[in-house]
Order: C-alpha cells, then sequence, then structure tokens
C-alpha cells in the first residue's frame, strides 16, 4: 500500500510503476475522477474538431492519435503523483508553498511518466502525451505555467486539455463553493476567455458542441 511517502519510496525503485494504471492508481480517487471527466469532455471535443477538419487536426496530433485520444486527455494530470495527499484534500486555503507544489505537477508529468517501462502509446501519441500532460495549464496569452508558452507555442493538444480542465474546474462539487456552477453558465464563462486563457478556435469549437459535452 502507497503512503504519503509513496513519491520518495517508488523513486528510488527501477521499474516501480510498470505501466500506466499503476501509476495512475497511486492517485487519489477524486483526483483521478476528475482526470477521467477531463478525459471524457477532451475527447468529445477533440472528435467533434475532428469530424470539422480532419486535415487540420491530424496535422496538429497526428492520425494516429484518435485511437488513444481519451486516455492521452486522461492522464493529463499524472504529475499529480508526485502531490502529498494532505495537500490534494486540502479544504482550507493553500499556503504559497502548497500552491507551487501543486502547480509543480504539470513540470513533473516528465518524470512520473519516465518512471513508466511499458510505453503506453507509439511514438508519435507519446509525444502528444507529453505536450498535454506538461503543458495543459499554459495559457494562450503567456500568463500560465510551467513555461509560459502563448498562443500557438502552446502544443495543440494541450490548447484543447486545458478548456476541458477549466469545465470540470468550473461544473464539478467542491465543499468550499456556495453555490454550484450550472453547466450553460460555465460554458459562457469559458467562452469569455477566448484570446486571453484559452485559444479563440477551440473556444469557438467547444461553444459549437458544448451541448454534447
Amino acid at each position: 500500500m502507497f503512503t504519503k511517502d509513496r513519491t520518495q519510496i517508488c523513486s528510488s525503485v527501477v521499474g516501480c510503476f510498470p505501466d500506466l494504471e499503476s501509476l495512475y492508481h497511486t492517485i487519489p480517487r477524486d483526483a483521478r475522477s476528475h482526470m477521467e471527466r477531463v478525459g471524457g469532455y477532451a475527447d468529445t471535443l477533440y472528435h467533434y474538431m475532428r469530424k470539422r477538419d480532419r486535415e487540420l487536426i491530424d496535422r496538429e496530433l497526428g492520425a494516429d492519435f484518435q485511437r488513444y485520444s481519451r486516455k492521452v486527455f486522461q492522464m493529463h494530470d499524472i504529475g499529480r503523483h508526485y502531490i502529498p495527499v494532505s495537500i490534494l484534500n486540502k479544504i482550507e486555503k493553500l499556503t504559497d508553498e502548497e500552491y507551487q507544489t501543486i502547480k509543480d505537477h504539470a513540470i513533473n508529468a516528465t518524470k512520473a511518466i519516465d518512471s513508466i517501462y511499458k510505453k503506453p502509446f507509439p511514438d508519435d501519441v507519446m509525444q502528444q502525451f507529453y505536450s498535454i500532460a506538461v503543458y495543459h495549464h499554459e495559457r494562450y496569452d503567456g500568463g500560465g505555467y510551467p513555461l509560459g508558452l502563448k498562443g500557438n507555442d502552446i502544443p495543440f493538444g494541450a490548447r484543447i486539455c486545458a478548456v476541458a480542465d477549466a469545465y470540470d474546474g468550473i461544473t464539478s462539487w467542491k465543499p468550499y463553493k456556495k453555490r454550484q456552477t450550472a453547466r450553460a453558465e460555465a460554458v459562457e464563462i469559458i467562452c469569455r476567455e477566448s484570446g486571453t486563457q484559452f485559444d479563440p478556435y477551440v473556444i469557438e469549437m467547444f461553444r459549437a458542441c458544448a451541448a454534447l459535452i
């Protein structure tokens, strides 16, 4: 059984995570539920976009991506393995140090993925997996993290995942919320961030298929 020190234990053991599922199940259930929902939302958005413009989407993500898209998007937060459970489950306001630990999950995604010796996807899809896991918190206006990438410098899959991630963050139940946000209201909140937090093209597609999500 993994303890709060699971990161230190596993990082010293070669082959501790033989496959992606083993690593995934070190993450607490609530965080995994979030990852599953985001995987579904992003996958729906991706497939809608691919139906509208297959040439563009396949050029950006590769034709093979559609075979693995839901799983790749679901695993966007695999770097959460390195966040202590006490921080993930904290209800009170986070300290600056704790908040930075959470933000570090994006850059720690590379360490998490590299700890798996059984590669879960083909090479071209693995590159998309890295990009989505590391860069889904970048902002279109350059104000995100971990690198402050801007506009089209942000990998395309990460731009899709960013919208799905924000949508789940707004619509999912949280104990500290005074009022839970309805889905239609969440769509409007996200769409107002077109060109600032999110890619305008992805937002256009998100609004068009919001009823499917």
